[in-house]
Protein backbone atom coordinates (compact mmCIF):
# COMPACT_ATOMS: atom_id res chain seq x y z
CA UNK A 1 0.00 0.00 0.00
CA UNK A 2 2.30 2.33 -1.30
CA UNK A 3 1.23 6.04 -1.91
CA UNK A 4 3.27 9.16 -3.20
CA UNK A 5 2.72 12.55 -1.39
CA UNK A 6 3.10 15.58 -3.29
CA UNK A 7 6.03 18.08 -2.15
CA UNK A 8 8.69 15.02 -2.16
CA UNK A 9 9.63 14.74 -5.74
CA UNK A 10 10.23 11.65 -7.70
CA UNK A 11 13.44 10.21 -5.81
CA UNK A 12 11.42 9.64 -2.73
CA UNK A 13 8.77 7.26 -2.15
CA UNK A 14 6.30 7.06 0.91
CA UNK A 15 5.11 3.43 2.29
CA UNK A 16 3.02 2.33 5.02
CA UNK A 17 4.57 0.31 7.52
CA UNK A 18 2.51 -1.40 10.40
CA UNK A 19 3.83 -0.05 13.82
CA UNK A 20 2.40 -1.97 17.00
CA UNK A 21 0.93 0.64 19.57
CA UNK A 22 1.46 0.24 23.68
CA UNK A 23 -1.58 -0.56 24.27
CA UNK A 24 -1.79 -3.26 21.26
CA UNK A 25 -3.06 -1.54 18.43
CA UNK A 26 -1.77 -1.20 15.07
CA UNK A 27 -1.46 2.11 13.61
CA UNK A 28 0.33 2.92 9.99
CA UNK A 29 3.27 5.05 9.87
CA UNK A 30 4.19 6.80 7.10
CA UNK A 31 8.04 5.78 6.82
CA UNK A 32 10.33 7.41 3.32
CA UNK A 33 12.33 5.49 1.06
CA UNK A 34 14.79 6.87 -0.90
CA UNK A 35 15.00 5.35 -4.69
CA UNK A 36 18.40 5.60 -6.37
CA UNK A 37 18.14 8.96 -8.78
CA UNK A 38 19.52 8.32 -12.68
CA UNK A 39 22.07 10.38 -12.05
CA UNK A 40 23.84 8.77 -9.34
CA UNK A 41 23.07 5.73 -11.31
CA UNK A 42 25.04 7.51 -14.06
CA UNK A 43 27.76 8.81 -11.86
CA UNK A 44 28.21 4.43 -10.99
CA UNK A 45 28.40 3.42 -14.23
CA UNK A 46 30.90 6.32 -15.50
CA UNK A 47 33.06 5.54 -12.14
CA UNK A 48 33.01 1.58 -12.66
CA UNK A 49 34.36 2.33 -16.52
CA UNK A 50 36.75 4.64 -15.32
CA UNK A 51 38.27 1.85 -13.48
CA UNK A 52 38.14 -0.84 -16.02
CA UNK A 53 39.92 1.52 -18.35
CA UNK A 54 42.56 2.54 -15.72
CA UNK A 55 42.73 -0.89 -14.97
CA UNK A 56 43.09 -2.22 -18.57
CA UNK A 57 45.85 0.81 -19.60
CA UNK A 58 48.15 0.24 -15.89
CA UNK A 59 48.15 -4.00 -16.94
CA UNK A 60 48.82 -2.91 -20.39
CA UNK A 61 52.01 -0.90 -19.34
CA UNK A 62 53.16 -3.48 -16.93
CA UNK A 63 52.91 -6.60 -19.36
CA UNK A 64 53.71 -4.85 -22.82
CA UNK A 65 57.25 -6.85 -23.85
CA UNK A 66 59.78 -4.34 -24.29
CA UNK A 67 61.06 -4.09 -27.98
CA UNK A 68 64.34 -2.94 -29.84
CA UNK A 69 65.11 -1.68 -33.16
CA UNK A 70 68.24 -0.64 -35.01
CA UNK A 71 66.95 2.52 -36.62
CA UNK A 72 70.34 2.94 -38.49
CA UNK A 73 72.70 1.40 -40.34
CA UNK A 74 70.48 -0.53 -42.41
CA UNK A 75 70.48 -4.11 -42.21
CA UNK A 76 73.37 -4.96 -45.28
CA UNK A 77 74.70 -1.44 -45.48
CA UNK A 78 77.68 -0.68 -47.36
CA UNK A 79 80.13 2.05 -45.61
CA UNK A 80 83.36 3.31 -46.27
CA UNK A 81 85.65 2.59 -42.97
CA UNK A 82 85.69 4.80 -40.00
CA UNK A 83 82.97 5.81 -37.54
CA UNK A 84 79.54 4.08 -37.68
CA UNK A 85 76.82 5.12 -35.70
CA UNK A 86 74.08 2.76 -34.06
CA UNK A 87 70.79 4.45 -33.09
CA UNK A 88 67.87 2.30 -31.56
CA UNK A 89 64.73 2.67 -30.90
CA UNK A 90 63.55 0.88 -27.53
CA UNK A 91 60.01 0.55 -26.93
CA UNK A 92 57.71 -0.44 -23.89
CA UNK A 93 61.09 -0.27 -21.47
CA UNK A 94 60.19 3.50 -19.69
CA UNK A 95 59.82 1.72 -16.53
CA UNK A 96 62.71 -0.82 -16.39
CA UNK A 97 64.89 1.75 -17.61
CA UNK A 98 63.78 4.32 -15.00
CA UNK A 99 62.70 2.33 -12.00
CA UNK A 100 65.21 -0.47 -12.15
CA UNK A 101 68.35 0.81 -14.53
CA UNK A 102 68.35 -1.51 -17.49
CA UNK A 103 70.17 -0.18 -20.08
CA UNK A 104 71.52 -1.32 -23.80
CA UNK A 105 74.78 -3.11 -24.91
CA UNK A 106 76.07 -2.51 -28.35
CA UNK A 107 78.39 -5.67 -29.76
CA UNK A 108 80.83 -5.84 -32.59
CA UNK A 109 81.04 -9.06 -34.24
CA UNK A 110 80.35 -11.23 -31.31
CA UNK A 111 76.87 -12.87 -30.65
CA UNK A 112 75.21 -11.29 -28.10
CA UNK A 113 74.95 -13.58 -24.83
CA UNK A 114 71.70 -14.40 -24.26
CA UNK A 115 71.21 -16.45 -21.24
CA UNK A 116 69.01 -16.11 -18.34
CA UNK A 117 70.37 -15.42 -15.10
CA UNK A 118 74.01 -15.24 -16.87
CA UNK A 119 75.73 -11.54 -17.40
CA UNK A 120 75.40 -10.39 -21.42
CA UNK A 121 79.08 -9.69 -21.05
CA UNK A 122 81.86 -10.37 -23.90
CA UNK A 123 85.40 -8.89 -24.16
CA UNK A 124 85.30 -4.60 -23.59
CA UNK A 125 86.65 -4.39 -27.07
CA UNK A 126 83.36 -6.15 -28.20
CA UNK A 127 81.00 -4.89 -26.22
CA UNK A 128 80.06 -1.51 -24.73
CA UNK A 129 77.97 -0.52 -21.90
CA UNK A 130 75.31 2.63 -21.78
CA UNK A 131 71.78 3.71 -21.45
CA UNK A 132 72.41 6.12 -24.50
CA UNK A 133 70.22 5.26 -27.40
CA UNK A 134 73.27 5.14 -29.70
CA UNK A 135 76.84 4.30 -29.79
CA UNK A 136 79.94 5.05 -32.43
CA UNK A 137 81.82 2.23 -33.40
CA UNK A 138 85.16 2.74 -35.12
CA UNK A 139 84.90 0.16 -37.96
CA UNK A 140 88.65 0.30 -40.10
CA UNK A 141 88.48 -3.65 -41.43
CA UNK A 142 87.01 -4.34 -44.40
CA UNK A 143 84.59 -6.79 -45.09
CA UNK A 144 81.33 -7.87 -42.78
CA UNK A 145 80.49 -6.92 -39.59
CA UNK A 146 77.95 -8.20 -37.25
CA UNK A 147 76.30 -4.50 -35.12
CA UNK A 148 74.13 -6.19 -31.93
CA UNK A 149 71.97 -4.13 -29.51
CA UNK A 150 70.65 -5.97 -26.03
CA UNK A 151 68.23 -4.54 -23.17
CA UNK A 152 69.92 -5.96 -19.99
CA UNK A 153 68.93 -5.59 -16.29
CA UNK A 154 71.03 -3.37 -13.70
CA UNK A 155 72.87 -6.80 -13.21
CA UNK A 156 74.05 -6.80 -16.74
CA UNK A 157 71.57 -10.22 -17.30
CA UNK A 158 69.68 -10.49 -20.48
CA UNK A 159 65.27 -10.13 -19.74
CA UNK A 160 63.88 -13.03 -20.81
CA UNK A 161 63.04 -13.34 -23.32
CA UNK A 162 65.93 -11.69 -24.54
CA UNK A 163 65.13 -8.37 -26.07
CA UNK A 164 67.69 -8.08 -29.12
CA UNK A 165 68.23 -6.53 -32.49
CA UNK A 166 71.06 -7.15 -34.86
CA UNK A 167 72.58 -5.89 -38.35
CA UNK A 168 75.01 -6.88 -40.85
CA UNK A 169 76.84 -4.28 -42.70
CA UNK A 170 79.82 -4.48 -45.40
CA UNK A 171 82.61 -2.09 -44.58
CA UNK A 172 85.02 -1.34 -48.03
CA UNK A 173 88.62 -1.29 -47.88
CA UNK A 174 90.03 2.10 -46.70
CA UNK A 175 91.67 4.14 -49.13
CA UNK A 176 95.59 4.85 -49.45
CA UNK A 177 95.38 8.12 -47.29
CA UNK A 178 93.05 6.85 -44.69
CA UNK A 179 95.14 3.55 -44.72
CA UNK A 180 97.74 5.63 -43.58
CA UNK A 181 96.34 7.14 -40.66
CA UNK A 182 97.12 5.54 -37.27
CA UNK A 183 94.02 3.73 -36.36
CA UNK A 184 91.33 4.65 -34.06
CA UNK A 185 91.59 3.80 -30.47
CA UNK A 186 89.15 1.14 -29.47
CA UNK A 187 85.96 2.26 -27.30
CA UNK A 188 86.10 2.88 -23.28
CA UNK A 189 84.95 0.05 -21.23
CA UNK A 190 82.08 0.82 -19.56
CA UNK A 191 81.42 0.83 -15.50
CA UNK A 192 80.08 -2.24 -15.93
CA UNK A 193 83.12 -4.25 -17.33
CA UNK A 194 81.32 -4.96 -20.50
Amino acid sequence: MASRRGGCGPEFERALVPQYTAHGGIRFASRRRRALPWQELLLLCALVALVALAYVLLTAEFAATPTLAILSPASDATMAAGAVTVSVRVENANRLIAEQGAHLHYYLDVEPPTTPGRPALTPSSSCFSTPEASHTWRLTASGRHLLSVQLVRANDTPLSPAVVATVNVRVLASTSAAAAAPAAPAPKPSASGC
